[in-house]
């Protein structure tokens, strides 16, 4: 469900802060509140039964110029599931939507997903889903969007910013995850892409955050179509031919 922050409840806004407080630490309540605020628009992800919050994330679309030409990034800030719900991809499928559908309001203007990551899974979510992406194992970043890179990250987070090391490094920590929600054993280290932002953000255990770019175009319209929509699609009608089915056998 995406809908405005300004439109969260008291309640809600608490229910975001209990699942955030279970898998990081070294953040207050009153840090969320302010990051929150300066969000536009929040994803949320619901029980499909009882309808509880069990995930959510915070977006931010900024703007700005790089050699001379306009571009468009959406910041996703917080952005957390509940563990039992950390296969769903049901948040995923929204946030692409909801690029998408910012993509097709002006596709002349370059738009792309602006994150941070102190953890290798949303990392991953940056590789397996954006077939152009930055930093990335076996590539340079482009000259573009290496300055839009260093646009965003030098407006969201001044001196954090550290452009030789591509990483955000605060003099006093602005949270982390808690040992045990993506520990970087061996076996996860066979992965070349957990490996390639364990080297490039050796220090994200202490909260350093890696500053990474997805550009939103055909090629992530593709993607999202295969990875998302089309088993989506498949999986409703699916269901609805099993209601049709039943409704038949009680008939």
């Amino acid at each position: 469900m995406l809908m405005p922050v300004a439109s969260l409840t008291p309640a809600q806004i608490d229910a975001m802060w209990r699942i955030f407080d279970r898998y990081y630490s070294e953040v207050s309540l009153a840090q969320f509140e302010a990051d929150l605020r300066e969000k536009q628009k929040v994803i949320l992800l619901l029980d499909s039964g009882d309808r509880s919050l069990q995930g959510f994330s915070s977006l931010q679309m900024l703007e700005g110029v790089a050699s001379g030409r306009p571009f468009r990034a959406l910041f996703s800030g917080d952005t957390i599931c509940e563990k039992g719900y950390w296969g769903s991809r049901v948040l995923n499928r929204r946030f692409a939507l909801h690029l998408i559908s910012e993509w097709f309001r002006a596709p002349s203007v370059p738009l792309y997903w602006f994150l941070i990551s102190k953890g290798y899974k949303t990392y991953l979510l940056l590789t397996r889903n954006f077939p152009e992406s930055w930093p990335r194992r076996g590539m340079e970043v482009p000259a573009f969007e290496r300055e839009v890179l260093d646009a965003l990250a030098r407006r969201k987070f001044g001196d954090a910013w550290k452009p030789k090391l591509g990483i955000l490094r605060f003099r006093t920590c602005q949270g982390r995850l808690r040992d045990d929600v993506a520990p970087l054993d061996a076996f996860i280290l066979d992965d070349p892409d957990v490996r390639f932002f364990a080297e490039r953000n050796p220090n994200h255990a202490q909260g350093d955050e890696l500053c990474c770019l997805g550009k939103v175009g055909l090629r992530f319209f593709g993607t999202t179509l295969r990875k998302y929509l089309v088993p989506w699609a498949r999986s409703r009608r699916s269901r609805s031919a099993a209601q049709g089915e039943d409704r038949s056998e009680a008939a």
